[in-house]
């Protein structure tokens, strides 16, 4: 496990980076979608820097203290939440602009857009509230064991607590979202069905299903598995230590498809993204790390053309 996360630590770093990098070459005229991949982009980088504490802790235990312990907990949880509703936002902004035509909105200040995601990320941190109070560092209770960074059940209050962090997680993290999203997205592509052909409208909301459909094929094993988790514990559910066991390998396994989302976001813009391919050319090209040219024999699919086609478009997530 600690190469597996390894490797979703260098391809998630650097991947969200170059994003990151090339979002931000078009700040002046990137679109509200566009805006918010930015910051998606953030949320998954955070998520990247806290996997070395997670691969540490599992060696040699939480040696870290209490306040990292927290922050770490934290960043892992506002991360998760500012990516569901960051996609949520997303589909609403393509749902308003495609099937009410929304005029003044989709000409809106870019400065509505940052006030949505700072709403985001302050939610994020709300939602993240349990963790930050009742984290803490739990000490060995056997020789053999390790202390940990886990949130505190020690009294009924903390446990309280905890189910409340977990209905968070479960509705306002992604049920909600999903269902925002589910709702949205039928609705765009039926008016887009209804309407006459018209391939760069179809292209442009394409890139934002894509990533939505990866961040629910990614994220819902996991939550299926916390979620009977949440039903043992509240013994809504038959209990046995066998039982245990199994959802303890199901939620190291499945929570680790999820975090292997934060790398595969960069991977969907290069291969789907025509302007993102032309723009990570042309970076490559200048650190002589590749060329066009190379580019397309690496990868067949990325045609000269698809390369040409850029010049003529207008938004990063065109493809």
């Amino acid at each position: 496990m600690p190469v597996a996360y390894g490797l979703i630590f260098l391809l998630g770093m650097m991947g969200n980076i170059l994003v990151l990098v090339i979002l931000e070459r078009h700040r002046q005229t990137r679109s509200s979608t566009e805006t918010f991949l930015f910051h998606l982009a953030v949320a998954d980088l955070l998520l990247v820097f806290i996997l070395p504490f997670a691969v540490a802790e599992g060696s040699v235990g939480w040696v870290l203290g209490t306040f990292l312990c927290k922050t770490v907990i934290a960043l892992y949880k506002i991360n998760f939440y500012c990516s569901s509703l960051l996609l949520a936002c997303i589909a609403v902004d393509r749902y308003l602009a495609i099937v009410h035509a929304v005029h003044a909105y989709r000409h809106r200040r870019l400065l509505s857009i940052h006030i949505t995601c700072a709403v985001i990320w302050l939610a994020g941190f709300f939602f993240a509230l349990p963790e930050i109070l009742f984290a803490k560092v739990s000490q060995p209770h056997h020789n053999d064991s390790l202390p940990r960074c886990t949130f505190s059940q020690e009294n009924q209050a903390e446990t309280n607590a905890w189910f409340t962090s977990r209905f968070l997680y479960h509705f306002g993290g992604f049920l909600l979202p999903m269902l925002v999203m589910g709702w949205c997205y039928v609705g765009v592509v039926h008016r887009l069905c209804q309407a006459q052909r018209r391939p760069q409208r179809q292209k442009a909301v394409r890139v934002a299903i894509l990533v939505t459909g990866v961040f629910f094929l990614c994220w819902s094993p996991y939550h299926i598995v916390i979620f009977l988790d949440t039903l043992s514990r509240l013994k809504a559910m038959g209990s046995s230590c066998e039982m245990n066991d199994y959802l303890s390998v199901a939620i190291t396994m499945s929570e680790f498809l999820g975090l292997a989302h934060c790398c595969l976001n960069p991977m969907l813009y290069t291969f789907a993204g025509v302007k993102f391919r032309s723009d990570l050319s042309r970076i490559l090209t200048k650190l002589g790390c590749a060329g066009p040219t190379s580019l397309c024999q690496f990868f067949p699919s990325w045609r000269k053309s698809s390369l040409s086609e850029s010049e003529n478009a207008t938004s990063l997530t065109t493809f």
